[in-house]
């Protein structure tokens, strides 16, 4: 796939060109830049050597920290890519910035419905800091928890298992994989604990698609945010403080054409190879969500 058919996704929510130009996506593109790795080995290079961002990821970082009205214009991001498309090291990359340079006193949080989950994004951010001398010097690094003594910022783990979540203050909330949340419940603490950060709070859900229901019956945080990032995209809600970029594709899971439209990363930052071998071997349910991002009823 080449770098024009990433981007846009099949799913854009609007976002006016002067927010871009004010916000801060530039800056954090230019961090990543200096400071992003490659975390372990894969179709994208070897751990260690440098992150190199696509220019579909730079568009996706300049769209979730656009500026309005002297702060971010979002609150949450919703970011919807099937697996082996470089979430993870994003992910971790957008946390770190949001810690190095996020405001004092700061807390960053990496949260998903299982504590081991969470980890990935953080230990991938943990990697870069023991990579760098520079950021090695100023931070304090821990099994769950990142600090920065010199100005009291924070970067922790969080899951759905320990739930007790209150007295949170956040400012940076990178959610993995919100599809495997058994309900909105974390989603709603997390949401009403930024609220008092005002603009200088968002939350970046990253995931693939999942089951359109949760475990209560109703649909899912997932599904239903990105059922109504589809009413912002069409026009038919206006929501500023809502962001969403969705990439999918709607035909045959198994035909090339849908490998290529659902994967920004697609030949690039994963192998074809990878897709033919898995679509064999790979329950039919798993692989539309896992790799075709397309929304299934059950795992049946």
């Amino acid at each position: 796939m080449n770098e024009t058919s990433s981007w846009p996704p099949k799913w854009l929510t609007p976002v006016p060109d002067a927010a871009l130009e004010a916000g801060q996506g530039q800056l954090a593109i230019d961090f990543a830049d200096a400071f992003g790795i490659i975390t372990k080995d894969s179709v994208a290079g070897k751990a260690g050597s440098p992150l190199v961002l696509r220019g579909w990821q730079e568009q996706l970082v300049k769209h979730i920290f656009a500026h309005e009205d002297g702060g971010l214009r979002h609150s949450i991001n919703l970011v919807g890519m099937p697996r082996k498309n470089g979430k993870s090291a994003l992910g971790s990359v957008l946390a770190l910035y949001s810690l190095i340079l996020g405001p004092r006193g700061g807390e960053v949080y990496s949260v998903a419905a299982e504590k081991e989950q969470a980890r990935i994004v953080f230990a991938d951010a943990r990697r870069m800091i023991e990579a760098s001398p520079e950021l090695s010097g100023v931070t304090n690094v821990y099994r769950d928890a990142i600090e920065i003594p010199s100005t009291g910022s924070i970067y922790r783990v969080l899951s759905a298992e320990a739930y007790s979540k209150e007295g949170l203050n956040p400012h940076f909330v990178l959610f993995d994989e919100l599809h495997a949340q058994p309900n909105r419940g974390l989603f709603d603490v997390m949401s009403l604990a930024m609220g008092s950060r005002g603009k200088l709070a968002t939350m970046v859900a990253i995931t693939t698609a999942g089951v359109k229901a949760d475990s209560t019956g109703k649909d899912s945080i997932a599904y239903a945010l990105k059922q109504y990032g589809e009413k912002v995209a069409n026009g038919e809600e206006i929501d500023p403080t809502f962001f969403m970029a969705w990439w999918e594709a709607t035909g045959d899971h198994r035909e090339l054409q849908t490998w290529n439209d659902a994967n920004p990363g697609f030949g690039d930052l994963n192998a074809q190879s990878d897709f033919e071998s898995a679509v064999r071997r790979t329950p039919e349910a798993e692989f539309r969500t896992k790799r075709c991002n397309q929304w299934v009823s059950s795992q049946d």
